[in-house]
């Protein structure tokens, strides 16, 4: 996890409330946004690279975990954004 992002994250959403919410919102956002840079070097080495059957295979398992992930997390944003509004 960059550091760096999940703290420019925390303070950038924390207008969003005075309570501690926005903090798990920047960690879905960053979780997603880290999902989402995962997938793109796999799907490249899919199309760039002679993958044996077991190899590709892996990738593509990779790939579903990611969006798994991704799927939890934007989950948990919608639940988060949900109580917000609703402040």
């Amino acid at each position: 996890m960059n550091q760096s992002i999940m703290n420019q994250l925390i303070n950038r959403l924390s207008i969003s409330s005075s309570e501690k919410e926005y903090a798990e919102l920047a960690v879905d956002l960053n979780d997603i946004r880290e999902g989402s840079n995962k997938i793109e070097p796999l799907i490249k080495e899919i199309l760039n690279s002679s993958l044996d059957k077991k190899k590709l295979i892996e990738h593509l398992i990779e790939i579903e975990m990611e969006f798994d992930h991704i799927n939890w997390n934007y989950k948990s944003l919608k639940k988060e954004l949900k109580n917000l509004l609703n402040v």
